[in-house]
């Protein structure tokens, strides 16, 4: 059985306050896109989980131990439906990692809901409740990715989800990971503080992002909207990641933003064909390059 695992961007993102628990509380706008990891899973013989990893980008080492949020998820998914069978997990990584693209989290929530569909578990309302407990401790951006939702504004650490219907398709996207990792906690750390008027402006903004979304209007009356306060966290790693924006706008992409913590930028373009044409002008950096969407 194979389960698509999606990545997901921040077409919005402000920071609104920090928890005693050091979590960072958000106000934010998620939307799936058009690039997936996969996984595949078949039952063997055996009691527990194991996984295995193709990484088709070659880019850095992901372990298969104990550690790998797949495995993670596996076990408490055992510990929580009494599982009694092995199950046999490969990854086709091919989500960039340490992008704000939330690929690890994706995979942790692929692997919930696909072991239910392996193993025949009737989610019921009560049984996707045990699956959104189980996603919020392996990470803040699992329950997104166990939603069937393709957009949710998201409050909390990122785990209070609203779903948001859109009825029209937004444009195309270009997504471009510069090819080093963005560290999430770090970000964080190194944002300069906020004052609490320009938070609630923000707020303001966000409303005014999701009706134009809505409305279904064009991407020159909604770009503007797009923010990410991470954008300003006082990182060298964040410096490269602004010349990647700046790359993408002088390209021609519209709204570009950095998705999450970075490292990864996107911005929407008009056609296919003029996609295809940033695409290939980007392909004079040592990038990964992606023509994608958000989901329909």
């Amino acid at each position: 059985m194979k389960q698509q695992c999606p990545a997901k961007v921040n077409l919005f993102l402000e920071v609104t306050g920090r928890r005693k628990d050091g979590y960072h509380t958000l106000a934010s706008l998620f939307t799936r896109i058009n690039l997936y990891d996969v996984l595949e899973m078949e039952v063997v013989s055996g009691n527990k989980p194991t996984l295995e990893i193709i990484d088709e980008l070659d880019t850095m080492p992901l372990s298969a131990g104990p550690d790998n949020l797949i495995l993670r998820a596996a076990k408490a998914f055992y510990r929580e439906f009494r599982v009694g069978v092995g199950v046999k997990i490969v990854l086709y990584k091919r989500i960039p990692m340490g992008a704000g693209l939330g690929g690890g989290s994706s995979d942790a929530a692929g692997t919930l809901l696909g072991l239910a569909r392996l193993l025949n578990i009737n989610l019921t309302a009560a049984k996707k409740k045990k699956l959104h407990d189980i996603g919020v401790k392996l990470g803040a951006d699992v329950p997104f990715f166990l939603k069937e939702e393709n957009f949710c504004r998201a409050t909390g650490i990122g785990d209070r989800l609203k779903p948001v219907k859109i009825q029209k398709s937004l444009p195309f996207m270009v997504l471009a990971w510069p090819g080093f990792p963005s560290p999430t906690g770090p970000v964080y750390t190194a944002l300069p503080p906020r004052r609490r008027a320009d938070v609630l402006k923000n707020l303001a903004q966000l409303d005014k992002l999701v009706r134009s979304l809505k409305r279904g209007r064009p991407v020159e009356e909604w770009g503007g909207l797009l923010f990410n306060r991470l954008e300003q966290a006082d990182l060298p790693v964040l410096k490269e990641v602004s010349q990647a924006r700046r790359i993408l706008e002088a390209a021609g992409a519209k709204g570009v933003r950095m998705s999450g913590s970075g490292s990864s930028v996107f911005g929407f373009i008009n056609s296919h064909a003029e996609g295809e044409r940033i695409v290939k002008r980007l392909r004079a950096y040592p990038w990964k390059v992606y023509l994608t969407s958000c989901h329909g």
